[in-house]
């Protein structure tokens, strides 16, 4: 997806906004892959990956009148396949403590290790705190860091500077520090 240009998104918003399946296509040949390998840095599984990427471009489809040319449709898709990969997960998890209490009644959560209900807890603080940010800067934190784009090249999908992309970035990364120091602040202060 890096090659597409922002215009070439603004076309295919218009498309898809007038219902023309030509755009639909091209906008699914053009950016399967890149939100494949997307969906599949969160989920860490192919088929899931696949799956939800289905659910993504079925729902593009039905909210199509509602798609605001002048926004980021490339935003618009890299959020979407962020929240359906979230609720996967969400799902999964419930499926797998459902299982586990079916199985053993007497375990439930409790044998999990700390580490795990760590990580998981840090997962979600970590997709609260990106959904927080204002939506330029969770966008091009979002490519740098999830789809590994330079600065250059986000700052062309985006029509911004370089150097604005920079400071986006520097933004993002100081207050997702700022939200770690506050939670280990508490746990120190926590008995």
């Amino acid at each position: 997806m890096r090659s597409i240009t922002e215009e070439q998104f603004r076309s295919w918003s218009l498309g898809l906004r007038n219902s023309d399946r030509r755009s639909y296509t091209a906008l699914f040949d053009a950016t399967y892959d890149a939100l494949h390998r997307y969906g599949m840095y969160i989920l860490q599984d192919q088929s899931a990956a696949s799956d939800i990427l289905q659910d993504v471009f079925l729902k593009l489809w039905q909210i199509r009148s509602n798609i605001d040319p002048e926004r980021s449709l490339r935003a618009l898709m890299y959020q979407m396949v962020r929240n359906y990969a979230l609720n996967h997960e969400r799902q999964r998890r419930r499926h797998f403590a459902e299982e586990l209490e079916a199985d053993h009644p007497s375990v439930g959560f409790d044998t999990m290790t700390d580490e795990r209900l760590d990580a998981d807890s840090l997962g979600k603080h970590l997709t609260h705190w990106i959904e927080e940010m204002p939506a330029r800067r969770r966008e091009a934190f979002l490519l740098s860091r999830y789809e590994g784009l330079t600065h250059e090249e986000i700052a062309a999908l985006m029509d911004l500077a370089p150097k604005t992309v920079n400071n986006h970035i520097v933004l993002a990364l100081q207050h997702l520090r700022q939200q770690m120091q506050e939670i280990e602040d508490r746990d120190e202060q926590t008995p």
